[in-house]
C-alpha cells in the first residue's frame, strides 16, 4: 500500500478534524493487521516522514501519521537515496533485529547489494 496516510491527511485537514482522522487511522491499520494475521500475509505499506527541528539530538524524522503508525508497525525500515544509483535502507524498529543498514542498487535486472 503505497502511502498510507495520504488518503487521511486530504480527507481530514486541519487541527480540528485531527482526532477523527487518526482513529480512522488507527481502524485501518488494526484492520490491515488482522487481514495480515488471516491470510498469514504479510503488508506493507509505505509513508511519509516530516522533519522535526525541534529534535536537538536523535533521528529528527517521524512518521506522518504520528505515534499511532510509528507504533503499529513490526518493522521500520526507512529508504533514502545514496551516491549514484546507490540507496541505503535502514531498520530502525524491530522485534528481533538490531537496527543496521543495508546498500543497494535498484538496477533492470533486479535489486543488486
Amino acid at each position: 500500500m503505497d502511502s498510507v496516510s495520504s488518503s487521511f491527511r486530504s480527507d481530514y485537514t486541519g487541527r480540528g478534524t485531527l482526532a477523527d482522522r487518526q482513529q480512522k487511522l488507527n481502524r485501518h491499520l488494526h484492520h490491515l493487521q488482522k487481514m495480515a494475521d488471516i491470510y498469514n500475509a504479510a503488508i506493507y505499506i509505505t509513508n511519509q516522514v516530516m522533519s522535526r527541528p525541534d529534535i536537538l539530538f536523535g533521528d529528527p524524522t517521524a512518521p506522518i501519521g504520528g505515534h499511532i503508525l510509528g507504533h503499529q508497525a513490526t518493522f521500520r525500515v526507512y529508504l533514502r537515496k545514496s551516491k549514484g544509483d546507490k540507496r541505503i535502507a535502514r531498520l530502525i524498529d524491530s522485534p528481533s533485529l538490531p537496527e543496521g543498514e543495508s546498500v543497494f542498487r535498484v538496477i533492470t535486472e533486479g535489486v543488486r547489494d
